[in-house]
């Protein structure tokens, strides 16, 4: 009986270090996803001129993570005049969009594969022309980035 009871635990030992030893490759091999999400300061450009630039910093992010997508929420102010949005990521990629006349939310890949980590910057710039009757065309927008990105 000592000896069933024996071969049924080795056999089961056995087992189970064989299905370790094969998932742990599996296991090792996934990846993390994770994101940071900061605000600029207020972005104010008149009369088809540039805001001024606000940096954000990624804070901690792991070494070898790389960008999946980024949501750009912008809360624009009210009676703002056309414009347009730059972001420009850590490693130099500038990407320009029509800015929205009303708060909106958008997600992006542009920057799909580069890093997060280190001063991601945003600005603005007025299109000159204004069509909520102000004396000189105005644009006024705080944006709020959220990097997602895997490691």
């Amino acid at each position: 009986m000592k000896s069933a009871k024996r071969r049924i635990f080795t056999i089961v030992m056995a087992c189970f270090m064989a299905c370790m030893m094969f998932a742990m490759p599996v296991l090792a091999a996934t990846t993390s996803s994770s994101y940071f999400s900061k605000t600029t300061t207020k972005l104010n450009a008149l009369n088809g001129g540039k805001s001024n630039i606000s940096s954000v910093t990624s804070g901690s992010t792991p070494d070898g993570a790389s960008v999946t997508s980024v949501k750009v929420f912008v809360n624009v102010a009210r009676g703002t005049d056309p414009y347009t949005l730059y972001i420009q990521s850590p490693e130099g990629t500038i990407a320009s969009f029509s800015g929205p006349t009303s708060s909106a939310t958008f997600t992006t890949d542009v920057f799909n594969g580069e890093t997060p980590k280190g001063t991601w910057k945003v600005w603005i710039v007025n299109s000159g022309v204004s069509y909520n009757g102000n004396i000189y065309p105005a644009s006024t927008a705080t944006v709020s980035l959220t990097v997602y990105y895997d490691y």
